[in-house]
């Protein structure tokens, strides 16, 4: 059958079922399935309104007819069928246990940088909410000018944070030191 006349019967059924069919669900399943179709035929669709419903076709279907672009997806952002994401595999030296435990490090590596870039976020916020101060507001922290409590307050927000996230950080290390050991310990019992 020709993908145009394959096409074709597409639309000429999806008419139907949008003159008969209310369900909204339906018409936009419908009409992402009529864009696929359409991205592949390189066929030109056009959209139409009858009786309140969107229609859609390969010609011209009233005085109101929309042509429809469609740009087909990059080639770049298409992979393979056949290609799945590579789970990390254990290695052969390492023992069940250590491989886990190995794993649950990367995962609370991975909870604590986040929680880090959070704490950098909200550091930079309290920093640039500092900009707005008042000198009413400068007064009631005892300093002499704006800029004085500025960078007092600068100060304060820094240490704060930086002590922060120097513990996290500690962390972090303590826990690529233990991943160290147990893959080292994994390397000398073979």
């Amino acid at each position: 059958m020709p993908e145009n006349l394959h096409t074709s019967l597409y639309f000429m059924h999806a008419k139907y079922l949008f003159a008969t069919q209310s369900d909204a669900m339906f018409r936009f399943a419908f009409f992402t399935l009529a864009l696929f179709a359409s991205a592949y035929s390189q066929a030109t669709i056009y959209k139409c309104m009858i009786d309140g419903v969107a229609t859609f076709t390969e010609q011209p279907c009233g005085k109101d007819a929309v042509i429809v672009k469609i740009a087909p997806p990059p080639a770049s952002s298409q992979t393979p069928a056949t290609e799945q994401p590579q789970k990390p595999q254990k290695p052969a030296d390492l023992s069940v246990e250590d491989y886990l435990k190995i794993q649950k490090a990367d995962r609370e590596i991975d909870r604590l940088q986040l929680e880090i870039k959070e704490l950098q976020k909200q550091q930079s916020k309290r920093i640039d909410k500092l900009n707005n101060m008042t000198q009413d507001a400068a007064n009631r922290l005892g300093a002499a000018s704006i800029d004085d409590a500025i960078s007092k307050q600068s100060e304060r927000i820094n240490a704060y944070y930086k002590s922060q996230i120097s513990i996290l950080e500690k962390q972090v290390a303590q826990l690529e030191e233990n991943k160290k050991q147990l893959k080292e310990r994994g390397t000398q019992s073979n």
